[in-house]
């Protein structure tokens, strides 16, 4: 068989088989399933099954003669409805298809919302969330995040930090904060306020005691336990739940003395 052809017939969306067992019926004329599977080299059961395809496809049609069926192939125009009736298809997908994408769309925009949460253990991996939270924070536009932190495990944690008396990256970025904070010390962070770009306010340990590191920034936020050789950070992404973050702070921001006060 002329494989070119039948390579340029299978281009009009036939398979490779059924594309040979239709040439094999044109030239042939009306034939048994036999005879069409000996011209196109195909197995007789899977020849009979392919004829019944493309008999439903209206490329080849059945008759009986002396009591034996006989297949005849259709003319070759049919195979151009055939191209008609996929165009076709191909439309109605295209206008299924615009109908559907405002609710796939809608999916996207849920998953998109859907809370992430990632985990970090470590000093490195803590220090990598601290960095990349005031390196997104500038990215976004972000003018101020919001914490809550035991001051004594934080310093210990970042000496950088404790050196600075607030987080250096953070204030040359120019990035305001407000912390409510622990400290054996006492309320040890008021006097530079305005100079490290901060609002803070001091709570006793004895009365209030907090361990880690909680911080508000954007749409995420980070927890981390800052006790053991071994810390651990969770960052989660929410818009909703940074939302409901910053109202708790806010709440206990109000309820924080505003004049520090220091167990003796």
């Amino acid at each position: 068989m002329d494989e070119q052809l039948i390579s340029q017939v299978e281009d009009l969306g036939l398979s490779n088989k059924e594309a040979r067992v239709y040439v094999a019926n044109l030239m042939l004329g009306p034939a048994g399933v036999q005879q069409i599977a000996d011209a196109s080299g195909i197995k007789r059961v899977t020849t009979y099954v392919i004829l019944e395809s493309l008999v439903g496809l209206g490329l080849v049609s059945q008759t009986s003669k002396a009591k034996k069926t006989l297949f005849n192939a259709e003319s070759p125009e049919n195979l151009r409805r055939l191209l008609d009736k996929k165009e076709q298809a191909i439309k109605d997908q295209k206008a299924q298809l615009d109908e559907l994408l405002p609710q796939l769309g809608s999916l996207q925009s849920m998953s998109k919302e859907s809370p992430s949460v990632k985990f970090y253990e470590g000093a490195e991996g803590i220090q990598t969330v601290v960095r990349s939270f005031i390196a997104e924070s500038k990215e976004e536009g972000i003018e101020q995040i919001y914490g809550i932190s035991n001051l004594d495990q934080l310093y210990a944690m970042f000496p950088e930090v404790a050196e600075s008396e607030s987080n250096p990256d953070r204030v040359s970025a120019g990035i305001k904060s407000k912390i409510i904070y622990t400290s054996v010390k006492g309320p040890i962070m008021a006097s530079k306020d305005d100079q490290k770009l901060r609002q803070s306010r001091y709570v006793d340990p004895k009365k209030y005691p907090i361990n880690g590191d909680m911080a508000i920034v954007g749409d995420r936020v980070a927890m981390v336990s800052l006790v053991g050789s071994q810390p651990i950070g969770v960052v989660i992404k929410s818009e909703e739940l940074a939302r409901s973050w910053v109202t708790l702070f806010e709440l206990a921001w109000e309820a924080a003395n505003n004049k520090p006060t220091h167990s003796k």
